[in-house]
């Protein structure tokens, strides 16, 4: 008999994910636009982040997320991993992504401890290259903006 235990993720807010995604062509169209504010940068969409069995939990802002999928293995093919979580130690995980066919699902992450590395590095460095000898840059302060993601999307939609 095997037991695989799993930390738990905040309770993903469906209806923000769902909206984010229904126009997530406009938001990687003005991405460039969200790195350059942070009052964009860092909205946070319940249910997005890291969340490790022995480690403390990260939650991710919109602006890492893109920077992640921009850059690392957060993105697979079709796949945006949004949600990761499991073990550090064995690397069983259970992880939710969105894609364009499928909607939200979830699947195990076969790259699990590196995407856990690169969540890990872009906040202590504001760079998902990791580096062994790295001074870190300006990294974007982490306050949660007060807009939601519906702001964004109106805002976005403006421009």
């Amino acid at each position: 008999m095997t037991m695989c235990f799993f930390a738990k993720p905040d309770e993903a807010n469906t209806q923000d994910l769902e909206t984010f995604f229904n126009n997530f062509d406009l938001i990687q169209q003005h991405k460039e636009v969200i790195y350059a504010n942070p009052e964009y940068y860092n909205i946070f969409i319940q249910g997005c982040g890291v969340f490790p069995l022995y480690v403390q939990s990260i939650r991710l802002s919109i602006g890492e997320l893109l920077k992640l999928w921009s850059e690392t293995e957060w993105k697979q093919d079709d796949k945006y991993f949004y949600c990761i979580t499991g073990s550090p130690l064995s690397g069983g995980n259970s992880s939710k992504y969105w894609s364009s066919d499928r909607g939200l699902a979830s699947m195990e992450t076969k790259t699990f401890s590196n995407q856990i590395r690169t969540a890990l590095w872009l906040l202590q460095t504001g760079s998902t290259e990791i580096k062994s000898r790295c001074t870190p840059i300006e990294v974007p302060k982490r306050e949660p903006s007060k807009l939601t993601v519906n702001d964004l999307i109106a805002i976005l939609r403006k421009m």
